[in-house]
């Protein structure tokens, strides 16, 4: 294509060059040692329907370009390569230095995103220097990993500001009350928590905010030269985040702090959490907040993370389930929490599950792969987490095919920020406001009981349940009208 660039013109030699600008879309291929034929349907589509309209624009545009006068102008105009190539030509894809071009572009149409809104390269005061790829890059590799990313939360964008609309506008939501939640997780949640806290803060939601920077923390393996050791961007355990709306997010590991600092945190929430429901039948954020909570909690988001062998794993997963949510759950009290709980993302090193092996792995093994048949970690919480039994709501990752996210170097577990987290952090967000009539419609159903062995809350029907519209991986329908389709009326 480049060479084929350097030659073919627009107003020169042809009236319309159409790019596939499609680097970052080797998943799609039909593999079985096929890496240059698309699957159809799929990204063949896109560049089909832009070539249809261009079947209607080139007889405009050939009279636009008998009116000028500079036909001789174009053959040394450099304008017409990189990414002015793209624009010039129609391709309104983003570009790939994570600039504004297309915020109100292909997929946010219709939508007024402000232009305030996003966080890149350590412009949020919450950013872990770890996860910002862009701050990490030390090679080409590194800025397609970058470019992945910032163009998949350009992608979304609209969905992402329209969840914050409609938690932080109070014409939207005037009786809204506002919520205190307490997320307890590993680094995982940690992420939600930053991506949350990082798109308030670029919209100016912020009202006051408490974060733990570590004094020292480690830096990532893999980067050549590490710029942050300590400090602000560096690492946190602890951080609260209170918004002009009045919610509080408080996040605080449930394993203890990281690094030897154990001992300065909760060495273990879910136990405390069991001893509360068994004394009291209630629970609280415990003493290590990073300031005070203003209340009593209203919200609990939960994740097991991925530290854990599966036999661990589950033992965790069921003392949550049957300690702590489900007496909850079965409390009359309208003050109890309501419960969250947000599945472990999808790791994609290259092994056989994609899962991090215990011991020394192989360079080949680090490396990150773009799709993994399934999420072993998910699929066990989702055999013992269920919505309407023992939690609200579950919040499902859903991210197989998303490998190329990844920090990579080294890492295939954490995704690049901003990126795939920010998405689950947007349907988060919309959860706790929903929650509330969520739970006032689960009270007022008769059939509390039936929902034990009720096989519908596994796999696609669950994801839906649970309000995480992503494109289901059989190729249906569930999302003709999704996520990035709003306002426009597909037959």
């Amino acid at each position: 294509a480049e060479l084929e660039k350097q030659i073919i013109k627009t107003g020169v030699n042809v009236d319309v060059l159409l790019d596939y600008d499609d680097l970052e879309l080797g998943a799609l291929h039909v593999h079985k040692g096929d890496c240059l034929h698309y699957c159809m349907p799929g990204a063949v589509d896109l560049v089909g329907a832009r070539l249809l309209e261009k079947f209607s624009d080139t007889e405009q545009k050939l009279e636009d370009f008998d009116k000028s006068d500079n036909h001789g102008d174009h053959q040394n105009d450099t304008s017409f390569s990189g990414t002015e190539q793209r624009v010039e030509d129609g391709n309104e894809s983003e570009t790939e230095d994570g600039g504004d071009d297309n915020r109100n572009g292909d997929q946010n149409d219709n939508v007024n995103i402000p232009v305030t809104m996003g966080y890149y390269n350590l412009s949020c005061p919450f950013e872990m220097y770890k996860y910002s790829c862009a701050a990490m890059q030390d090679n080409e590799s590194d800025e397609q990993v970058t470019a992945a990313s910032m163009q998949y939360y350009q992608q979304h964008l609209s969905e992402i500001w329209r969840a914050f609309d409609s938690v932080f506008n109070d014409q939207i939501n005037p009786q809204q009350k506002p919520k205190r939640i307490f997320m307890t997780g590993d680094s995982l949640l940690r992420q939600v928590f930053i991506s949350i806290a990082c798109n308030a803060f670029s919209l100016n939601a912020v009202e006051r905010s408490e974060v733990q920077w570590r004094k020292k923390w480690p830096c990532p393996k893999g980067i050549a030269k590490c710029a942050i050791t300590g400090g602000v961007h560096s690492g946190f355990d602890a951080a609260s985040v209170r918004f002009t709306n009045g919610m509080e997010i408080h996040y605080v590991p449930h394993g203890g702090f990281a690094y030897g600092n154990r001992s300065q945190g909760e060495s273990d929430v879910l136990q405390r959490m069991k001893r509360q429901v068994d004394d009291s039948g209630e629970i609280d954020f415990g003493t290590k907040t990073a300031f005070p909570p203003s209340g009593p909690m209203d919200v609990l988001v939960y994740e097991l993370g991925a530290h854990r062998k599966p036999r661990k794993s589950r033992e965790m997963l069921n003392s949550f389930a049957s300690d702590i949510a489900m007496p909850l759950m079965r409390s009359k009290s309208e003050q109890r929490p309501k419960i969250v709980y947000v599945t472990t993302p999808t790791a994609h090193f290259n092994t056989t599950d994609g899962q991090h092996m215990s011991g020394k792995m192989g360079d080949e093994q680090k490396q990150c792969v773009d799709r993994v048949t399934h999420n072993p970690r998910a699929e066990l919480e989702k055999q013992i987490i269920k919505t309407g039994v023992n939690v609200d709501v579950l919040l499902d990752y859903d991210d197989l095919e998303l490998g190329a996210l990844h920090v990579h170097k080294g890492d295939c577990l954490h995704y690049c920020m901003p990126g795939a987290v920010d998405l689950v952090g947007a349907r988060l967000l919309e959860k706790f406001s929903d929650t509330e009539q969520k739970l006032e419609d689960f009270d007022k159903s008769d059939n509390h009981g039936d929902h034990q062995n009720d096989t519908s809350f596994s796999g696609t029907e669950q994801r839906v349940e649970d309000g995480n519209e992503s494109e289901t991986e059989d190729g249906g329908d569930d999302n003709r009208n999704g996520d990035q389709n709003d306002n426009v009326n597909i037959p």
